[in-house]
């Protein structure tokens, strides 16, 4: 029985997450077809760039494993005014552990010189926790820009972490009432699709 309600909700959870991530395409694209054709006197972006992003994170491949939330800043340079390279670190947290990725970043923006305008990014790199992995992760969204320096993305992303094995405390009890505990040493998949909204300056 236990195990059939953790299927339900498994399959409730995938089925929200799809609603919601297909809705969002759905705006973003409707927006950008919409405002593709026009130009404004935006700033181009040139030089330093900062960036801070904030996402709900699905764990989709591991009905095991809770869902996160997500903080990273990244901080590079644009080039030619649609390419960004830089570097970044950030943060996932779970009721039961953090995660720390550090990555390198490329990000492409596609029609620099429109306030809304589509753009890709790719991170690759490592992730610190209880161990040492490998992370990766790729957005696409729309961006929209500003005539100063300061623009909002908002992105759809999927990002790709090893496994990971950690330790949780469970407690129970024992057949005299009396609360016993030890360690269980856990195998999670913390990979995910997300969506985010950042801000650059």
């Amino acid at each position: 029985m236990h195990r059939q309600k953790n299927k339900i909700k498994h399959h409730l959870k995938q089925n929200k997450m799809k609603k919601t991530i297909l809705t969002l395409v759905m705006a973003l694209f409707a927006i950008t077809m919409f405002a593709q054709n026009e130009e404004n006197s935006v700033r181009i972006p040139s030089g330093y760039q900062g960036f801070l992003e904030y996402g709900n994170n699905w764990t989709v491949f591991d009905k095991e494993m809770p869902n996160t939330i997500g903080l990273t800043t990244t901080h590079g340079f644009y080039f030619n005014g649609h390419m960004f390279a830089g570097i970044g670190i950030g943060f996932d947290a779970c009721s039961d552990f953090g995660l720390f990725p550090i990555y390198a970043n490329v990000r492409y923006v596609f029609s620099n010189k429109s306030a809304v305008s589509p753009f890709m990014s790719l991170r690759l790199g490592s992730y610190i926790s209880e161990q040492v992995g490998a992370y990766g992760d790729f957005a696409f969204g729309v961006r929209f820009a500003s005539k100063r320096d300061f623009a909002i993305s908002m992105m759809v992303a999927a990002t790709y972490y090893d496994k990971m094995n950690y330790s949780v405390w469970e407690e129970y009890q024992n057949e005299y009432g009396e609360w016993e505990g030890h360690r269980v040493n856990k195998t999670v998949n913390p990979s995910s699709v997300s969506l985010r909204i950042g801000i650059e300056w």
